[in-house]
Parts: C-alpha cells; sequence; structure tokens
C-alpha cells in the first residue's frame, strides 16, 4: 500500500488554516481549543505548535487568509470591468448572491469584532477593512479620473460607504431578514449608491439628471456588470469548495 504523501510546511499551515476556520465558527474563539484546532487538521497538538506558537496566531492567520481570498475575488471583477461603476455594481451583485456561501467568512469576522479588545486581533480585522476600503477608494479614483464619478465626491467616504453596506448585508443574512431585504431592494439600494456618485452627462445639468433618476422605477436595461458578476460566480464556489 503507498504510503501518502508528506505535506511540505507551506501545505501543512495552509491546512491548519482551512480546517481551523471551522472550528472557530462552530465553537466560537474563546471555545475552541488548541487540542480541537489539531485534531481538525490531523495533526497532533505539538504538531501544531510548530507551525503556529498559538491559539490566537491561527486565528489571526485565519482572519487574514479570509479577508485576502475576499479581496481576491474583487479583484478578479475590476480585471474583467472596465467601468469603475459597472465594477462596484458587480462586486455588490455577487456580494449579496453569494451570502449563504460566505456564512463562515461572516461569523469569523464578526468574532474577530468580539475580540476587538485584543491589539493584535484588532489589528488583523482593521487591516482587513481598510484593504476593502483601499480598493473601493481606488476604484472611485479612477471614475473621477475618467469623469464618470463626480469630481467633487470623496473617494474614502464613498469606500467606507461601500464597506458599511456590504456588513449591513451580512447582518441582513444572519439575523435572517433576506426577506425584509430582498434582492429587488438591494439592487435599488446599490442604484441608490451609484446615482449619488456617478457624475452628470455633459449634455444635461445635474440636477436634471438627478430628476430624471428619480422618476425611473425600474433601470431601462440590465444593470450594469451583472452578466460579469455572473460569470465569477464560479469565483466564490472555488473558495468555498476549498474549505
Amino acid at each position: 500500500m503507498a504510503r501518502a504523501r508528506r505535506l511540505s510546511a507551506k501545505e501543512r499551515k495552509r491546512q491548519i488554516i482551512e480546517t481551523a476556520r471551522a472550528v472557530f465558527v462552530s465553537q466560537g474563539y474563546a471555545h475552541a481549543g488548541t487540542a480541537d484546532l489539531a485534531k481538525a487538521a490531523g495533526v497532533s497538538e505539538p504538531a501544531l505548535y510548530r507551525y503556529f506558537p498559538s491559539k490566537k496566531d491561527i486565528f489571526l492567520a485565519t482572519l487574514r487568509d479570509t479577508g485576502s481570498r475576499l479581496l481576491e475575488i474583487w479583484q478578479n471583477i475590476a480585471y474583467e470591468v472596465e467601468d469603475p461603476l459597472e465594477t462596484l455594481w458587480a462586486i455588490a451583485v455577487r456580494y449579496y448572491d453569494h451570502l449563504d456561501s460566505r456564512a463562515a467568512s461572516m461569523k469569523l469576522a464578526f468574532q474577530a469584532l468580539c475580540e476587538a479588545d485584543d491589539p493584535d486581533i484588532r489589528e488583523a480585522a482593521r487591516e482587513n477593512f481598510v484593504r476593502f476600503a483601499d480598493f473601493v477608494a481606488e476604484i472611485v479614483e479612477e471614475g473621477k479620473a475618467r469623469g464618470i464619478i463626480r469630481p467633487d465626491v470623496d473617494p474614502r467616504v464613498a469606500a467606507w460607504q461601500f464597506v458599511g453596506s456590504g456588513l449591513t448585508l451580512d447582518l441582513v443574512h444572519l439575523l435572517g431578514l433576506r426577506v425584509e431585504v430582498g434582492r429587488e431592494r438591494v439592487e435599488e439600494w446599490g442604484r441608490l449608491y451609484l446615482r449619488s456618485i456617478r457624475a452628470a452627462p455633459p449634455e444635461a445639468p445635474a440636477e436634471a439628471l438627478l430628476g430624471q433618476l428619480s422618476r425611473e422605477a425600474v433601470p431601462p436595461r440590465q444593470p450594469p456588470g451583472l452578466e460579469v458578476a455572473q460569470t465569477l460566480g464560479a469565483g466564490w464556489e472555488a473558495w468555498e469548495s476549498e474549505r
């Protein structure tokens, strides 16, 4: 019988991070023990300590990995969509459509917020959210440079509004409010956000554009970026299938 291939140190660390996510989500950071983490990874506790010096270090690695994966998905969408406003729409649509598959990641993020009195955990959570905001701010800056987004829009304000909306969607899902805030309402929410930052076309004053938008019950065409967002859905399923 052939022996199983021995994992490299990098592969073993990856395995520990992947299995630790489920342990922290199911038991909570405070109640999860190193014995639980070792058992989930299929290693002994002494072996676990060869890769991570403490439970907190495993939690920090898992938290940062979760943030990096989400940011990578956003970056892939931005690579596929040229228009900055369409990029923001596509990210928002895919985020909502995959709330079910992201439940574990949401719970991990909220656990980190509950442990924010620990400076290391607070910093790791802060780094994730700041990276998200930085990425969105860059998209807004590009839109301003191209005349697609109003020149008076503060990219940091627009970015944090976008990230804050994502947190609200997480709460909607975890509290079972999807019926209250369904996809149609989320799409309207997204249109309101885009209207608030979109530049007026050169041939029409801003007031006229806002008046026209306020009369639109349904957008005249498919929401921007939706087709691309649908094709990128496989990225989210692949992320979750690796877990």
